[in-house]
């Protein structure tokens, strides 16, 4: 079997450029997130849910100015054919970012009295490092995009896989030297990042040597991709509010619970990042190809397919979870178990439509994903404002209303792909 394995990505390999560079960029962030499941185990161990809480709060803040932070600039890095035209589009990329995590830093600095009153006074004294941590992160993710442009995306995963290793590692030595405060899961984040930025920025020997000279000004090219912030930029922050806004209610509610809560949804999530890393990036090239017609029969197959891959692994989960995490992440961590009960429910349905979303793209009703994403964010932050009841049953119905919203989303790709198989011409890709 294995024989068989290895022959096979060898033929993918040498036929496919498209499908070996999928593999290439599967392969990183597989083993990006078998460390971070691997040093979770350590981690845990050292740091309490309290800590881990306050981690994630700091996360959560810098993760909707990570979004944001290039002006969504960063995406049209891709779309120039004139190498010299990309390199004034990452110039102009990471002076937004710069100033983004500067003005970031400061409005931090003067809030921490309110993060001290709805947090820790650990998150209000460290939080002006928002801004050091926007900036690696989000100038990292603009360089990827570079390399993404030189399709070298060798670079792109070996750096996801050292960046886990800086930060996981950063994180386990800072525990063993006693540091088990919120300085220790914090900074040791932040060495991974830096490395991830120095290490991307050290190996583009190409863009530092590129002379712009004849290349459009930044002003012009902001004005010629002038859609990225406006159009791209709200869809992305509103993807980026709620899953953040979600982090950032509970913590409000209790910071130890956030740690449990976060704890349970990272380890979930790693699976479902797994298969849909995969799976998405193939099934949109195939999906670019469906003629009007067949795109209903294929929605519906991969939605029965991934209903199929996912039913008996989360069913096992679902009842093991409780026992299982205490084992696994160590003594304090059962309340993780039983939020990693409440969360199956969403996280399932998200590995069905996860693929799927793509097809909104190809079949040209984008508009539909966005008062989708509006519903998606809206429902579950007023029912964490609202909620009468403990957390923990709280959590219980976010799951379901969280379901219960993708169920509606796999409905809408149904009746979008209906839609586009009455038409006689294909649509073009937006």
């Amino acid at each position: 079997m294995f024989k068989r394995l290895v022959s096979y990505i060898k033929s993918v390999d040498s036929s496919s450029p498209f499908l070996r560079h999928v593999l290439t960029l599967v392969s990183g962030t597989a083993i990006a997130q078998v460390i971070v499941f691997g040093m979770m185990m350590i981690i845990t161990r050292y740091f309490s849910s309290t800590t881990w809480g306050e981690l994630g709060t700091f996360n959560s803040i810098a993760a909707i100015l990570i979004a944001i932070a290039a002006g969504r600039f960063d995406l049209a890095i891709m779309l120039e054919h004139d190498d010299r035209a990309a390199k004034v589009l990452v110039q102009l990329s990471f002076r937004i970012i710069v100033a983004v995590s500067v003005l970031g830093g400061i409005i931090s600095w003067l809030l921490r009295p309110i993060l001290a009153e709805h947090y820790s006074e650990a998150v209000a004294r460290w939080m002006p490092l928002i801004g050091v941590s926007t900036l690696f992160t989000a100038g990292a993710t603009m360089l990827q995009y570079w390399y993404n442009r030189k399709t070298d995306y060798k670079t792109i995963a070996r750096n996801r896989i050292e960046r886990q290793v800086g930060s996981s590692g950063g994180q386990v030595v800072c525990g063993w030297l006693g540091i088990i405060t919120l300085p220790g899961l914090l900074f040791g984040q932040l060495i991974g990042q830096v490395y991830a930025f120095f290490n991307l920025s050290r190996k583009a020997s190409d863009l530092r040597a590129l002379d712009t000279k004849g290349a459009p000004t930044m002003g012009q090219l902001a004005r010629k991709h002038w859609k990225m912030p406006v159009l791209n930029g709200p869809n992305v922050l509103v993807d980026s509010v709620r899953t953040n806004g979600i982090n950032l209610l509970i913590g409000s509610i209790s910071i130890a619970s956030l740690g449990q809560y976060l704890l349970a949804y990272q380890a979930v999530q790693v699976p479902v990042t797994l298969i849909n890393s995969a799976v998405s990036q193939v099934f949109f090239q195939k999906l670019s190809l469906v003629r009007p017609g067949a795109m209903f029969a294929e929605v519906r197959r991969a939605i029965k397919r991934a209903t199929l891959i996912g039913i008996g692994p989360f069913a096992l989960l679902y009842w093991l979870a409780p026992w299982i995490f205490p084992i696994v992440f160590g003594s304090g961590w059962e309340d993780a178990g039983y939020f990693a009960r409440a969360l199956i429910p969403w996280l399932f349905f998200n590995l069905i439509t996860s693929p799927i979303s793509n097809m909104f793209v190809v079949t040209g009703t984008q508009h539909w994903l966005l008062g989708f994403a509006i519903l998606y964010c809206v429902a579950p932050l007023t029912w964490l404002s609202l909620s009468p009841y403990p957390l923990l049953e709280t959590t219980y119905v976010l799951g379901a209303i969280m379901a219960g919203c993708l169920l509606c989303m796999t409905g809408l790709s149904l009746l979008a792909a209906r839609r586009f198989d009455r038409r006689s011409e294909p649509v073009a890709n937006d």
